[in-house]
């Protein structure tokens, strides 16, 4: 069992690493500063890691060793090169997109309250299709719909939205705030993937 221990560590820590990735959006909103913290921690266990490692494979060439230094350096590629952002709003765009549609039926039905900014707090069972648990309504009339819902709400960093338009990008850039759009994606009809510099 001795052996096999820092195999076992390497990819605890490489599947710890992967969820905190996966979920920084939701932990940044909602821990803000402190979700440093566990980026820390497994940093620091990345690096004792990484030299315990080549240590043990400096001293013994065994197979366990090799996969455990493998282990380590998918690790530091999956964070520093895996699209998490992306990839994870591609995968929640099928899983979500029953209840933001829901979403989007409430306010076009004046169900839900949108404030004088645009925004619209959601209901407790909506909160999961929008990082913040908010939308913002930037268009809602007979010449077409421009609904928001954040992926990750930078402050002075960048924002990224996934925005559900019924008039293309045309609608959406019509609908520009005063922060420029960065780029805008399309990743089906009527949904958008927006970055904007603010």
């Amino acid at each position: 069992m001795k052996k096999y221990i820092l195999l076992i560590i390497s990819v605890i820590g490489m599947i710890l690493s992967f969820l905190n990735s996966w979920f920084s959006d939701q932990l940044l909103d909602s821990l803000f500063i402190f979700v440093l913290i566990p980026s820390l921690v497994l940093f620091v266990g990345w690096i004792i890691c990484l030299v315990f490692s080549i240590t043990k494979l400096i001293k013994d060439k065994s197979v366990f060793n090799i996969l455990s230094l493998i282990a380590v350096i998918l690790t530091a590629l999956l964070v520093l090169f895996f699209p998490f952002r992306e990839v994870k709003v591609r995968f929640e765009l099928n899983l979500y997109e029953e209840e933001r549609l829901e979403v989007i039926k409430m306010i076009e039905d004046n169900k839900l309250k949108v404030d004088d900014l645009g925004n619209v707090k959601l209901p407790n069972k909506y909160k999961k299709v929008s990082t913040s648990g908010e939308v913002a309504v930037y268009q809602n009339d007979e010449d077409g719909k421009v609904v928001a819902f954040w992926i990750f709400r930078g402050m002075q960093s960048g924002s990224v939205q996934l925005i559900y338009s019924t008039g293309g990008e045309e609608l959406i850039m019509d609908n520009e705030t005063g922060h420029p759009i960065v780029s805008i994606d399309k990743l089906k009809d009527n949904w958008y993937y927006v970055v904007t510099n603010y």
